[in-house]
């Protein structure tokens, strides 16, 4: 039989037992939650990490891509013009065997396109570290899109030129010697409507290659702005 005072020994002692079983659950719960919060802060710093060097590359191909822009904006303009004037040259009725019209016969021949790079771009565009740079994110899908356009508009004029302009050509000048042979198919219709063809080409590739560069430009400024720069 246990004595009345031993009862109450006991029930404190299980009470002490019950606190102390308490205790132990919140230091094992409280313990999991800091381990966990610390892993997450880890987690969101590499991931940090991680994007910010993915930007850095984007950087460096984003400049790199303006370069390339900026290396080509006068030869650009420059086939704009010299491909109107010779549309001005063929229709304005004049006598072609008097007028300089060589320089420009020869020169919108030749192609000048952009050379862009994608890799970094598109790697940042797939990735998910963080939630934070929506805004670049919404851009880049804009320039990607000037790109992809950019690309297409750019391997119709090569073919155009490859295929029509050079073959049409191929009897009637020496494109080595830049040296004019005959002047029938020059003065044919079929000509003078392949060369406003290739000016309305011109002019909207211009156009487009205007918008991408202004882009690229947009973005390096929002790019500074994320690594601090």
């Amino acid at each position: 039989m246990v004595k009345f005072g031993t009862s109450r020994r006991l029930s404190k002692v299980k009470r002490a037992t019950f606190a102390t079983y308490l205790i132990e659950i919140f230091i094992v719960i409280f313990g999991i939650t800091v381990a966990y919060q610390l892993n997450v802060y880890y987690e969101d710093k590499k991931d940090l990490k991680l994007e910010d060097s993915a930007i850095e590359k984007l950087h460096t191909e984003n400049e790199t891509n303006i370069s390339n822009f900026e290396s080509m904006i006068e030869d650009r303009f420059t086939m704009e013009e010299d491909t109107r004037q010779l549309a001005r040259i063929l229709f304005s009725g004049g006598n072609l065997e008097d007028d300089s019209i060589s320089h420009y016969l020869f020169d919108i021949n030749r192609t000048y396109k952009p050379i862009l790079q994608y890799e970094g771009l598109n790697f940042y565009l797939n990735t998910n570290y963080t939630n934070k740079n929506t805004d670049l994110k919404n851009e880049l899908i804009s320039l990607k899109n000037y790109y992809l356009e950019l690309r297409e508009l750019v391997q119709n004029y090569v073919r155009m030129k490859e295929k029509y302009y050079s073959e049409f050509l191929v009897t009637e000048v020496d494109f080595g010697e830049e040296r004019i042979i005959s002047l029938e198919k020059i003065k044919s219709v079929a000509f003078k409507n392949l060369v406003i063809n290739l000016l309305a080409n011109e002019i909207e590739l211009n156009g487009l290659f205007e918008e991408a560069y202004q882009k690229a430009l947009d973005v390096d400024v929002i790019v500074d702005e994320k690594l601090g720069h």
